[in-house]
């Protein structure tokens, strides 16, 4: 990527800061796709902000630099890991009245509030995954077919443990440990067309999972900040940027996922890359994560021998 693929962007936004020394602004990020060098430099020049990145996929790490007093101001994660560190108190909620214009933004197929009408998890992405076979083959026939030996699947402990718990209770785990299973970073699920074997990949308008049975996932992405962030409304306006319509399009080009907000309805989007779509999708059997497993790295390796 370069900066030059957010030329012509001009969000409407006015923000509080003063054009002296920029404050800084510290980010923690699962995924390095949901953070690039160039979104980050325009984001520094357009909220006059320094932003220091920190790529990390350690839950123990993040959730020890999420606690109150930690210095992050804000977490790009997946929804499940935001799930935990809400229950335990990490995340700052975001509200419906104070926080309307974000709220808005955000397509209510993905909102889930509490009681309170608040939310510590602010949903910007989302993919459903399912397993791309060569020649169209069925998983059934990948497994019994020695020649296509390699299982491409996505880099998420929890999903990975998942897919083995659910293939185990099938009694289909004998022949899946006889195939060399490697991992995907999110960035690599749209290079699937030149794999041999098996490879989890987001579905699009073709592939809407009534075939897929366990095999799909419905995985989302976003923000939250932190409850120790001392620049709680110097985030809101980086995340009021990040959120206009136009400079989502632009990101969603790009990337693998699909647009988790309602404002994201340019023609140039096709419509199963819109929030929307989802309502298109048959969910019933599909790995939803909740919560997550802390504990997930050691049993994969303790209880299926993979080591992520």
């Amino acid at each position: 990527m370069v900066v030059g693929y957010l030329h012509g962007v001009q969000p409407q936004v006015v923000t509080d800061s003063i054009r002296g020394t920029p404050e800084k602004i510290q980010i923690l990020t699962t995924d390095d796709i949901f953070f690039p060098e160039a979104l980050r430099q325009y984001l520094e020049k357009e909220l006059n902000v320094t932003l220091s990145v920190t790529l990390t996929r350690n839950w123990q790490s993040i959730q020890a630099r999420s606690i109150e007093n930690s210095g992050v101001d804000l977490v790009f994660l997946p929804s499940f890991w935001a799930q935990s560190l809400a229950q335990q108190g990490f995340l700052s909620s975001f509200n419906p009245e104070t926080d309307s214009e974000l709220f808005s933004s955000v397509s209510s197929d993905f909102l889930s509030t509490d009681q309170k009408g608040e939310l510590s998890f602010l949903p910007l992405y989302w993919i459903k995954t399912g397993l791309q076979i060569s020649n169209n083959k069925s998983f059934s026939d990948f497994l019994q077919d020695k020649k296509l030996d390699t299982l491409f699947l996505l880099a998420d402990e929890d999903l990975i443990l998942q897919h083995f718990k659910l293939w185990k209770n099938q009694g289909l785990w004998p022949l899946v440990s006889q195939k060399k299973i490697l991992t995907l970073q999110l960035d690599q699920l749209s290079q699937w067309q030149d794999r041999v074997g098996a490879t989890e990949r987001s579905l699009d308008q073709n592939y809407k999972g009534e075939d897929q049975g366990n095999l799909s996932a419905l995985l989302i992405w976003g923000a939250s900040i932190p409850s120790g962030s001392t620049k709680k409304n110097l985030v809101r306006h980086l995340l009021q940027t990040l959120l206009h319509p136009r400079l989502q399009s632009e990101i969603i080009k790009l990337g693998p996922f699909n647009s988790a907000l309602a404002t994201v309805n340019d023609s140039s989007i096709p419509f199963h890359r819109r929030a929307s779509f989802v309502r298109d999708l048959r969910l019933k059997d599909s790995i939803i994560l909740g919560e997550k497993d802390a504990d997930a790295k050691q049993v994969l390796r303790m209880n299926f021998n993979f080591i992520l």
